[in-house]
């Protein structure tokens, strides 16, 4: 019988992301939306929110590039919206689940490295190395070294993703590198800073639409789950909740006391656009 490559949790909640954004907005971005001041916070504005996002990352491309590297293309909307741009793309896909919707969105014609980045076997440069919430993922200091090597002399990198603030803690949303560890190592590597915008105001409203639901649907159902098993099987349902109580408290503590809201973002997290020339 063949054995199932493990799947962590934070690949389970992309491929749940895809789903619901799919089924309920007709779309197969899995990245923030980028929310002007002119588009309301509403479900029915996501789709369009995330296509801003993607406008911006396109707008940063410098001219001069021809060839791009996705790392971490997610489900391809991004490496797809490149090869519509006549750019020639490749992407790196460490997700089983996620590599298989990217190919079905990008075709045969980009090659995709299933693979994590730091394991990833290319024997090739690019003008651009594309980092759109996937550096979160990784150690900087191991995907700022391999960049570096998969960059021609001139090429840019280019990373669009959220960091922990200096001075602060984790705090209730997890995820992301802080922000000075990372200025500090990429010091070490000869890059010229092009761009380094804080677009935090913009993708910290996604989270009022997260707020929303995780109160009005999350929280309800979770709920109503828990009187159906204790209502129709108390005995279970008792032992199960004394097993798990930790984990349960924890859970209820993240998702269900309101602390996933963008002014938590904005405390915690500094969203980042930043473009880098690679000087060798």
């Amino acid at each position: 019988m063949a054995k199932h490559k493990a799947m962590d949790s934070r690949e389970v909640g992309l491929v749940m992301g895809l789903t619901v954004g799919k089924y309920f907005f007709g779309s197969d971005d899995l990245h923030y939306g980028l929310w002007t001041d002119d588009l309301p916070v509403i479900p029915e504005n996501l789709r369009k929110a995330q296509e801003q996002h993607a406008a911006l990352l396109l707008k940063t491309i410098p001219a001069d590039v021809q060839t791009i590297l996705d790392v971490g293309c997610g489900a391809g909307a991004l490496a797809k919206r490149l090869r519509d741009k006549a750019y020639k793309v490749e992407c790196v896909s460490p997700s089983g689940p996620l590599t298989a919707e990217a190919r079905k969105n990008v075709g045969p014609e980009i090659p995709i490295y299933e693979a994590k980045f730091q394991d990833a076997e290319i024997a090739k440069t690019y003008d651009l190395v594309l980092f759109s919430e996937s550096f979160q993922y990784m150690k900087h200091e191991i995907s700022i070294e391999k960049a570096s090597k998969l960059l021609r002399p001139g090429g840019y990198l280019l990373i669009c993703d959220f960091f922990r603030r200096t001075g602060e803690e984790r705090g209730p949303i997890r995820g992301g590198r802080r922000m000075e560890a990372f200025y500090e190592t990429i010091k070490q590597y000869p890059f010229q800073t092009l761009v380094d915008e804080d677009i935090t105001k913009e993708t910290a409203r996604n989270y009022e639409l997260v707020n929303d639901f995780l109160d009005q649907v999350g929280r309800p159902t979770w709920e109503l789950i828990f009187r159906y098993c204790t209502a129709n099987y108390p005995r279970t349902t008792k032992v199960a909740r004394r097993m798990f109580r930790r984990k349960i408290e924890k859970l209820e503590t993240k998702y269900f006391q309101g602390q996933r809201t963008a002014a938590t973002f904005s405390r915690y997290k500094t969203y980042r656009l930043m473009l880098f020339q690679y000087n060798p």
